[in-house]
């Protein structure tokens, strides 16, 4: 399992390195080979759940589910939208979540690939417990710019991406602060 657990972890920060890299190279702008990179960098956090659930990691389950649910909720949104959005509310929205996934993404992997060696980076561990104090509401913040673009675009209506939508906040509204309290007593107890 720790075998596994150190490629899976390469792995990940391996296609996240690839988009961030893809993604500064485009200009800050989606394309097909970036998208497809986001996808697949994304995409693996659904093991993560798995690993929680089996036992393999001390992760809890629902705040795992959560927030994996909730980035792949976004990154449907990217893949409906990314090729025919035009408001500048989206464009803003993948650059901050751009930016605040792939470096939480490349220091929390490379975190757990040296613990999985039983090797502790004292400075890796201080970007893992500090960085998601910017990071974290920035990535919440690019979030909802993407799932609010599409409202913006064309005008606030009563209909079943809106109500969507506000079902969405509200699950946000509860989660946020959950995550971000859990991330704050992680903190505490790495940061003595």
């Amino acid at each position: 399992m720790t075998g596994y657990l150190k490629l899976y972890n390469l792995f990940a920060f391996c296609f996240w390195l690839a988009y961030l890299a893809s993604f500064f190279a485009s200009g800050l702008v989606l394309n097909s080979q970036n998208i497809l990179l986001l996808n697949i960098a994304q995409g693996l956090a659904v093991l993560e759940i798995v690993h929680a659930l089996l036992g393999w990691v001390k992760s809890p389950v629902a705040s795992t589910t959560a927030q994996v649910l909730s980035r792949l909720l976004v990154l449907a949104m990217i893949n409906i939208y990314y090729s025919t959005a035009t408001h500048f509310i989206f464009g803003y929205g993948v650059i901050t979540v751009s930016l605040a996934w792939s470096i939480t993404e490349l220091v929390r992997y490379s975190y757990y690939f040296f613990l999985l060696q039983s090797r502790e980076v004292k400075w890796l561990t201080w970007m893992r417990y500090s960085f998601f104090i910017v990071l974290y509401p920035l990535g919440v913040t690019g979030e909802w710019l993407i799932i609010c673009a599409p409202i913006v675009a064309k005008g606030f209506s009563l209909d079943f991406y809106t109500v969507a939508a506000l079902v969405v906040a509200a699950a946000y509204i509860y989660y946020f602060p959950v995550l971000y309290g859990y991330m704050w007593k992680q903190r505490k107890k790495k940061l003595v």
